[in-house]
């Protein structure tokens, strides 16, 4: 019995830290949606980083296993990101605008292929009249994007950075109070 009642202690404060950072995430995704620029550009420049710590692990890598084949392609590559990730930090407008012409043609050619895929494949069964309109709200939003390039770059991703990470805070709610309330339910049947 003891066991279960310190048990249930940490399960409490484990599912109290998720619960600070779920709302937190909550609270930054709100954030990037009613300051999409500045999410944008914190976002790509995060890409840059990324992008120029992996060159570096690459040629150093490289490096440590030149007996092995491959040190040539790992070296030119690792070069590679590390050129594009400092182009990025340097320059974030202009990756900030190729990344947001990307999604656009993206997001027409999804929805083009989803639309496709709902009629051809009847997708989904009796529900591809949903997958087909999932195609259509993709098109439109590529469409939409392209036709108000390049002003969407200030918003597009910032905004999808936002809704991303308010979801995801929402379901480590949920994940967080569905634990909270299972343990409790079961200490009271014990």
């Amino acid at each position: 019995m003891t066991a279960n009642f310190q048990s249930d202690v940490d399960i409490r404060k484990s599912t109290g830290w998720v619960i600070v950072l779920s709302i937190g995430l909550i609270i930054l995704g709100i954030l990037a949606i009613f300051m999409p620029g500045i999410a944008s550009a914190f976002f790509t420049s995060v890409m840059g980083w990324i992008a120029l710590i992996d060159g570096i692990v690459m040629i150093v890598e490289s490096f440590q296993s030149k007996p092995v084949r491959g040190f040539w392609l790992n070296l030119i590559v690792g070069i590679l990101y590390v050129i594009a990730g400092l182009y990025i930090l340097f320059n974030v407008g202009a990756a900030l605008l190729v990344l947001t012409f990307t999604f656009g043609i993206l997001f027409i050619v999804e929805g083009i292929f989803t639309i496709i895929m709902a009629f051809t494949n009847r997708a989904g069964h009796r529900m591809s009249w949903a997958v087909a309109l999932n195609g259509v709200i993709t098109l439109i939003l590529g469409i939409f994007v392209l036709y108000h390039f390049p002003f969407s770059a200030f918003w597009l991703i910032g905004l999808y950075v936002g809704i991303s990470i308010i979801s995801s805070g929402i379901s480590l709610l949920a994940a967080a109070l569905a634990v909270r309330r299972t343990t409790a339910n079961s200490s009271l049947r014990t």
